[in-house]
Order: C-alpha cells, then sequence, then structure tokens
C-alpha cells in the first residue's frame, strides 16, 4: 500500500521551518484561510470545515488531493518531530 499524501507531506516537507509555519497557521486565527506552496505540495488551511486540503501539484486528479482534519494534520506533525524520519 502506498502512503497517503498526508504521509508523503509529513516525509517529504516537514522541515522545522515548514513546521512552525504550519502550526502558527493552525493556530492563528487571525489568518482566515492560510495557504502555502511547498516543493510539492500546496497546503490550505480551511476554518470553516476544520480542515486542511494537501494537494500533489504533481497530480492533476483527485487521487492527488487529500483533505484532512486539522487535529489529525497536528498528530502527524507532533509525531513527525517526535522521531523524525529520513526523507
Amino acid at each position: 500500500m502506498f502512503p497517503s499524501l498526508l504521509e508523503q507531506f509529513i516525509v517529504e516537507e516537514c522541515t522545522p521551518d515548514v513546521v512552525r509555519m504550519v502550526t502558527v497557521a493552525i493556530h492563528d486565527e487571525t489568518l482566515l484561510r492560510p495557504h502555502f506552496e511547498f516543493n510539492r505540495f500546496e497546503l490550505t488551511i480551511d476554518r470553516e470545515t476544520n480542515t486542511a486540503l494537501l494537494s500533489d501539484i504533481l497530480g492533476d486528479t483527485d487521487e492527488y488531493v487529500q483533505r484532512v482534519p486539522l487535529n489529525e494534520l497536528e498528530a502527524a506533525i507532533a509525531a513527525h518531530i517526535a522521531a523524525p524520519t529520513a526523507g
């Protein structure tokens, strides 16, 4: 089974700077709909649905998009910080 887009995002994009930017965006309610463009992924925080939209810029079908609850995104980031993997 292939890793989910969230798992790929965590491994490929979550440098300490990215972790900091995303964490701030999740908690800063003055940012209405923060959007980030990284090397391979785009990430949009959607406060209305309490989700993050991950898009793999290498693909152009729904298979390359994943909507993730914000608490799941935060948990994945926290787990990555606690036990980083080679990526």
